[in-house]
């Protein structure tokens, strides 16, 4: 029967697409919706990308987001003989998500902590749910060929990550690595998972006090200031704490070795003494394959908030870092030729740019401080610059995406913009630290090979060739590549 429902909602995004009658990829959006489940957290992935999130725009804010009620599970008997080790299970549970529901409880030792089951009903559907996920991407991804993000690789991706944000196992694992880095500074509180008591299906983690931003937004939403509630709830400076979120988990894709990358307001909690706790890793990722690139894509950030934007600069860094294997390509070739990459196809953009007519939208996106849009709907209109974002990279630019909305929703509910100057703080500190600490590439970038970059750059001249011919000719025509 489910399968059946979603090869109609196929269909139907087929018949849209080809009739070209209505906004398929609407459609495609609406019937995830209706669908519910794991196509919904697949919308809400898109609805944090910056190149798929115009899709999920169209259904309203309120629309995008499942409310999820609770369903009866028996704790203790998911728990089998591990129930031993507790005094107390609360009998309901005080929060619930698409894939799990969590618990008060506390241990025989005393310590407080929370139980997270995974729903029983999610068993029985995910692995078809997937696969037909899957499916839907694959068809989408005929439909969008020169799309930056290809949607049957983030459909394979949003698979994976699913299995295993699924496998509490691991999520404890991912959760105590991550916990690990953070020790080391003392700055973002991460609860400690317990190894022992933890199943594929519960994991018992360390309860974490304090206000989720999520219940904030809320009150905000009803005309609180999101500080005093803060300042009289915990005690604490909600701008101070946004700040050193924001840095700290900017320096950690620098630095460290896994990352959270699930930051949305349900997953943040507010605590005494200025500190700030991340809950919840199921969702992680690696470091990103070129740090350097990323440390880059920092300073050229930093500079469009001090109001220095550099077009050219900015898009070299956000095409080494989205698409690492065409910068290492453009890279190679350019040595072979004596030539700089960088500079010479920054300065073939800067002279592009100043070539369109497209000033007016530019600059209102500078002066919103948009920097996706920038590059999106501006300097890489329609892809133009034939790029394809690679699977981590596509989980690591959702985080960011999802942070700086975060502080966008909080900001535009308040009376003073606080956006800019947090944003600015966190790039300028992060940049100083990254040139002051230097930074060691991952381990997981590889060198490219000449006959693999004359391959892939030669695909790419003919990708541009293909959607923008005015741009292929001022390539050519310029030197470039």
């Amino acid at each position: 029967m489910r399968t059946l429902q979603v090869l109609r909602s196929i269909l139907r995004v087929g018949l849209a697409r080809l009739a070209n009658k209505y906004d398929w990829q609407h459609e495609m959006a609406r019937q995830c919706q209706q669908l519910g489940g794991v196509y919904i957290k697949f919308l809400q992935m898109l609805a944090v990308h910056s190149s798929t999130k115009h899709i999920v725009e169209k259904l309203g804010v309120d629309t995008a987001f499942e409310q999820v009620s609770y369903e009866y599970i028996d704790v203790g008997t998911e728990l089998g003989a591990l129930v031993e080790h507790f005094q107390f299970i609360s009998a309901e549970p005080f929060a619930a998500g698409s894939y799990g529901q969590v618990y008060r409880a506390t241990l025989r030792d005393g310590q407080d902590v929370v139980i997270k089951i995974l729903r029983p009903s999610l068993k029985k559907t995910l692995k078809a749910d997937l696969r037909l996920l899957r499916l839907i991407g694959r068809v989408s991804s005929w439909f969008m060929q020169s799309s930056m993000v290809d949607f049957y690789t983030m459909a394979r991706e949003f698979s994976r990550a699913t299995w295993a944000e699924t496998n509490y196992r691991l999520e404890a694992q991912s959760g105590e690595r991550i916990r690990a880095y953070y020790e080391r500074y003392g700055t973002l509180v991460i609860p400690r998972s317990y190894m022992e008591l933890t199943t594929r299906t519960a994991l018992v983690q360390e309860y974490v006090g304090g206000v989720s931003i999520s219940a904030l937004e809320q009150k905000q939403s009803e005309g609180f200031r999101i500080d005093d509630m803060v300042r009289a709830s915990v005690g604490s400076d909600v701008w101070t704490q946004l700040q050193t979120m924001g840095t700290e988990m900017l320096l950690a894709t620098v630095y460290a070795d896994y990352l959270m990358i699930d930051p949305h307001p349900g997953n943040v909690r507010l605590l005494p003494d200025n500190k700030v706790a991340l809950l919840d890793f199921g969702l992680t990722a690696r470091a990103p394959t070129n740090r350097s690139a990323f440390a880059e894509l920092i300073h050229e950030m930093r500079m469009l908030y001090e109001d220095n934007f550099r077009a050219g600069s900015f898009a070299v860094a956000m095409l080494a870092y989205f698409d690492t294997e065409l910068h290492d390509a453009l890279e190679h070739i350019a040595q072979e030729k004596s030539d700089d990459y960088a500079v010479s196809l920054s300065g073939f953009i800067d002279r592009f740019v100043s070539s369109q007519t497209r000033q007016v939208q530019l600059q209102s996106y500078l002066s919103d401080k948009q920097l996706f849009q920038v590059f999106t709907q501006v300097l890489n209109q329609g892809n133009k610059l034939g790029i394809r974002i690679s699977e981590e990279n596509a989980f690591l630019q959702r985080s960011m995406s999802m942070f700086l909305s975060v502080i966008r929703s909080i900001s535009d509910a308040h009376v003073e913009d606080v956006y800019a100057p947090i944003i600015r703080h966190c790039l300028t500190k992060v940049d100083d630290e990254i040139r002051t600490r230097g930074i060691t590439q991952s381990s997981t970038h590889r060198e490219i090979s000449p006959e693999r970059a004359f391959e892939v750059a030669a695909n790419w001249l003919a990708a541009i060739a293909e959607r923008d011919r005015k741009m292929y000719q001022f390539i050519t025509t310029r030197r470039y590549a």
